[in-house]
């Protein structure tokens, strides 16, 4: 635990610097990646121990000096650690892998992260992008549409990458139904 402790906080260092870097480029956002820091790999215990105070150390840091957007980018099964996902002062979370890829429910989501960060994410890229019937997709985004948009903070997209093979109609679908239903009015 000490050892790894000790890499977590050079690594923690590095992305610090780094970040700082980016933001005084003036980028858009920057983005944590946290791929390993869902359920499926660690304990949420663990993430307290292990990805909690460093990611709030990076976020808090680079704040202090820039006015800039960080996002964190966590794949799989985050619905248990939404909440400390917050702790870290993220400005949003990416991804949200709905069942049966993650556990984040969005309607659970909203409520658990009541507006303190963004939602980018939540459809699932396997079985509605790379599955789906035209018609499924249609009501899948219809539906995570109308339930992110309450109360704002939502964006849609892909909930992680893009699968290999996923029919090109099916992602200018998604395009096409964003651009008809997806607007804040």
């Amino acid at each position: 635990s000490g050892k790894s402790k000790a890499i977590l906080e050079r690594l923690t260092e590095g992305t610090i610097e780094l970040a700082k870097i980016c933001a005084k480029e003036k980028v858009d956002a920057i983005l944590i990646s946290s791929a390993f820091a869902g359920a499926g790999l660690i304990s949420r215990e663990h993430y307290i121990e292990f990805v909690l105070p460093y990611e709030k150390k990076i976020i808090t840091e680079v704040q202090k000096e820039y006015n800039i957007p960080i996002y964190t980018h966590t794949c799989g099964s985050i619905g248990d650690r939404l909440d400390l996902m917050l702790e870290t002062s993220t400005n949003g979370i990416d991804t949200l892998d709905p069942p049966p890829l993650g556990t984040v429910e969005l309607e659970e989501a909203k409520e658990t992260l009541d507006g303190k960060a963004f939602i980018k994410g939540n459809i699932d890229p396997v079985n509605t992008l790379l599955l789906g019937t035209t018609e499924t997709i249609r009501k899948d985004v219809e539906w995570r549409i109308n339930v992110g948009k309450k109360r704002g903070g939502f964006i849609l997209s892909s909930a992680c990458s893009v699968a290999p093979r996923t029919p090109t109609q099916n992602i200018e679908l998604l395009y096409e139904l964003v651009e008809t239903f997806g607007k804040y009015e």
